[in-house]
């Protein structure tokens, strides 16, 4: 009985130790770089909110296809969600109103719903929703959409994987769909985007940055596992934001015509 209390007494502290070792760990994600800091104030054509999320509005933008769209974005495992803020900032100058999701420990998959909230806010009703992801964020993106597939269609429009694949199959569900990735990946690896492409609708359009990583998806600095980028950060970004940009056109075009034939 006593060797039995004194092992049981050796596999709580074990846990105890392993969930503290944790939790310590979790509280303390990538740093953004100092660049973030000018991202998260407001300018002439882009109001940056800080509250639970971090929103990025655009201002004084003339009318366009996105007027009434809306990217709900899931940071990266273990990142700090503010490192997505240059990314968040770029969209929003292209008249693309952007959310970066704030998740708890900073792994989107404990809160795969946080982007229900923004979906149902009263204040963006006129918005339809992409749902976008970096790595981790992306396998939450796509939870999130399985677990609510009545919202596809009517406030989910599309969902963009960045350096991410579902972690389960989708290829069935009617969803316009974007995956990003770069070559030279070497935390999620070109050849993994290429194994899991049955999981993806058919209709899936890929994107390969030639020469980007796994890091410069964000602003964090390079991530353990990863490979050296052979282009810049801010050239890889403008590529991510542009076949965003382009994605976009194609999959909200249909509403233009709509509104304007009435």
């Amino acid at each position: 009985m006593r060797r039995i209390k004194r092992i049981s007494y050796i596999v709580l502290l074990l846990l105890t130790i392993l969930i503290i070792a944790f939790i310590t760990w979790a509280y303390s994600p990538l740093k953004p770089a100092a660049e973030v800091k000018e991202y998260l104030q407001s300018s002439n054509y882009v109001e940056v909110i800080q509250e639970k999320n971090i929103y990025f509005i655009p201002r004084n933008f003339k009318k366009n296809n996105f007027e009434n769209v809306g990217i709900a974005f899931y940071p990266g495992g273990h990142v700090d969600y503010t490192a997505y803020a240059p990314f968040a900032y770029r969209l929003a100058e292209k008249g693309i109103t952007t959310v970066i999701l704030n998740v708890p420990l900073s792994f989107a998959i404990f809160d795969v719903d946080s982007a229900k909230t923004i979906i149902n806010d009263t204040k963006f009703s006129d918005k339809e929703w992409f749902l976008a992801g970096h790595s981790l964020g992306g396998v939450a993106a796509c939870e999130f959409l399985v677990k609510h597939p009545e919202l596809i269609g009517t406030r989910v429009k599309g969902i963009i994987f960045i350096a991410s694949y579902p972690a389960r199959d989708i290829s069935h569900l009617p969803i316009n769909v974007l995956c990003i990735y770069g070559s030279e990946d070497g935390v999620l690896p070109p050849k993994k985007i290429k194994e899991k492409k049955t999981l993806f609708p058919p209709s899936t359009e890929y994107v390969e940055i030639l020469g980007g990583n796994h890091s410069q998806f964000g602003s964090y600095g390079l991530q353990k596992g990863d490979k050296e980028a052979k282009i810049r950060g801010y050239e890889q970004m403008s590529v991510v934001v542009k076949a965003i940009e382009e994605f976009l056109k194609k999959n909200v075009s249909e509403k233009e015509n709509i509104s304007k034939v009435k």
